[in-house]
């Protein structure tokens, strides 16, 4: 149960987080929303991930890892976009115009990444 809530709260602060410095990457800050944004993140990297790295594994030797990465934005950019709780743009970073295909991975590159230093850190 501790292990659920505080990947709970690690998607949450991923999430705030990503958004705070990705503006393409928009979220409704509403309470409801924000925490049903947190539970699927969340959920996806409880359940989804770690299944998938044992399914894939075989793919992620051949392609180094890429096949994953590519695996958990597609996932993460469905879930959210689907329901509406996110919002991926385009968005222009000191010049550079990023389209917002390249803006889901960044994304979810983030997030995942966000998640990641806080559960080695705590």
């Amino acid at each position: 149960m501790k292990k659920i809530l505080r990947m709970i709260v690690f998607s949450g602060v991923a999430i705030f987080i990503t958004s705070l410095w990705n503006k393409g990457f928009t979220v409704n800050l509403d309470p409801m929303i924000y925490l049903k944004t947190s539970l699927i993140i969340a959920l996806v990297y409880y359940l989804i991930i770690p299944a998938s790295k044992i399914i894939l594994l075989p793919l992620n030797i051949i392609t180094l890892g890429l096949f994953s990465t590519i695996f958990y934005a597609v996932i993460i950019y469905y879930i959210l976009s689907s329901l509406k709780l996110i919002g991926i743009n385009e968005w222009v970073f000191y010049g550079i115009k990023i389209s917002s295909f390249v803006n889901v991975f960044i994304s979810s590159f983030s997030i995942s990444t966000i998640i990641n230093l806080l559960e080695t850190a705590i």
